[in-house]
């Protein structure tokens, strides 16, 4: 089963340039081939801009992770790697 980890979130033109900007950050993972999820928040129907918790894909965001989003939220991509447990390598650089 994959789970969610590394959320961050970043300000793009496009999910291209938001996945790019996201691996640039040169994040190490214990899964050697993660998936990558970029949400665009206010694509999502249920997100409220408002409300300091939300659900985005897979992941619940807080006060501060909102507070960030409002800067910029025509531009905001939310970001995370799908890690498989059953993938990880022994030995973790």
């Amino acid at each position: 089963m994959q789970h969610p980890t590394n959320t961050r979130i970043v300000f793009a033109d496009s999910p291209e340039e938001a996945k790019e900007k996201y691996l640039a950050l040169g994040i190490k993972t214990k899964d050697p081939n993660p998936g990558v999820e970029c949400i665009k928040p206010l694509e999502d129907e249920e997100f409220d801009i408002e409300s300091d918790i939300n659900l985005i894909g897979e992941v619940s965001v807080g006060p501060s992770v909102m507070e960030e989003i409002r800067q910029d939220p025509p531009r905001a991509y939310v970001l995370y790697f799908l890690e498989d447990p059953s993938n990880f390598s022994e030995q973790v650089s």
